[in-house]
């Protein structure tokens, strides 16, 4: 029986040291001790974002931090470019219009990436920003950020602000080295601890824009974390003191494994998953799929529910069902959180068994 049950693709399987960190620590989060805390955690956080820039780490879930990166890197009626790939693409551009920017939607099919050629049409004159999903997770697919970052910045000054919530700390992310403007993420997906915080991380140029920005922002305006950052190593808000504590550890773990053959062990999972399970006789979805999860097809248009359902229900394994259109038609598995190739190799077994009791 499988130790570990929980391969969704947030929240992921959080390592018992950084539940134990969660719990042990009650620090005031305006004492020196919380100063000198988030001061260290602030420095591990950039170096598994690759950047040396700015960082703030927000007591809210990943959404609420792609909502800063909107307020506070976007001016009211700015033009705006979104890449929809799926659910998590389309909510940049729910956001976007929320606080009424224009947002033009460049749609790209479920399970495939965009890239270079469905760029070349876009008229990038006058577009502020352009919104990129590195790992689409309602998809499982990956997006070359990099390449297209750089073919971005070629053809105009606009920001690139991306999603890299299903990355950071589980596959490759270069935000400096690819010139990313604004990157987003979560505790509870590559960091392996329970939900409640999102870290944002800004460049310069993303910094100059938020200054003189007249965006109506309160609890999220990043101008207030900045100053407290510099001024006293503090959050401007009441921080969740103990998911602070949980990722300072996710993060000590990752970065002792070395952030590099974390990368690596990600991928041989996924390398792993998705063989097996064209073996077993599932298909894989995306095109491009990413190595933070593997989204599945059922033959024979068996709903990918009862598989779910039966994994729940009989070795309590929790998987992830598609997202809207996508409800049963796909399953999701994560790659990310305190997970091991052996825990694949028994995960395995199980679905095998269950699948062809549904056939």
């Amino acid at each position: 029986m499988l130790t570990k049950k929980i391969f969704t693709p947030g929240p992921t399987q959080v390592h018992p040291d950084v539940l134990k960190a969660t719990i042990q620590h009650d620090t005031y989060h305006r004492s020196q001790d919380f100063r000198v805390f988030y001061k260290a955690l602030n420095s591990k956080l950039k170096n598994i974002f690759k950047t040396e820039q700015y960082l703030h780490v927000l007591t809210t879930s990943g959404t609420g931090a792609l909502e800063a990166a909107v307020i506070n890197f976007c001016r009211p009626g700015d033009n705006i470019l979104y890449i929809n790939q799926g659910r998590f693409g389309a909510r940049w551009g729910a956001i976007c219009r929320a606080y009424g920017l224009n947002a033009a939607e460049l749609h790209i099919d479920y399970g495939k990436a965009a890239n270079i050629s469905d760029l070349e049409n876009v008229n990038f004159q006058n577009i502020s920003a352009v919104f990129l999903t590195h790992t689409e997770t309602s998809t499982a697919t990956l997006t070359d950020i990099k390449t297209l970052t750089e073919y971005i910045k070629s053809k105009s000054d606009a920001l690139v602000v991306v999603d890299a919530v299903t990355s950071v700390g589980a596959i490759e992310f270069r935000m400096d080295d690819w010139t990313i403007d604004v990157a987003v993420s979560a505790s509870q997906k590559g960091l392996m601890t329970q939900p409640g915080i999102a870290i944002i991380a800004y460049s310069e140029t993303a910094k100059s824009r938020m200054m003189d920005n007249p965006m109506p922002r309160f609890f999220f305006d990043l101008r207030k974390e900045l100053k407290s950052m510099e001024d006293d190593s503090l959050t401007t808000w009441t921080p969740a003191v103990g998911i602070f504590y949980g990722v300072d550890k996710a993060c000590d773990i990752i970065l002792a494994e070395g952030l590099e053959n974390k990368w690596k062990r990600t991928h041989e999972i996924a390398e792993y998953f998705r063989s097996s399970s064209v073996e077993n006789g599932f298909g894989l979805f995306s095109s491009h799929p990413s190595d933070s999860l593997t989204a599945i097809t059922l033959p024979d248009g068996i709903p990918t529910g009862k598989l779910i359902k039966a994994m729940k229900d009989n070795y309590s394994v929790q998987i992830a069902n598609g997202q809207a259109e996508m409800k049963e038609k796909i399953a999701r598995f994560s790659h990310m959180g305190d997970l091991e190739l052996n825990d694949f190799k028994e995960l395995n077994e199980l679905l095998v068994k269950e699948f062809h009791k549904l056939r």
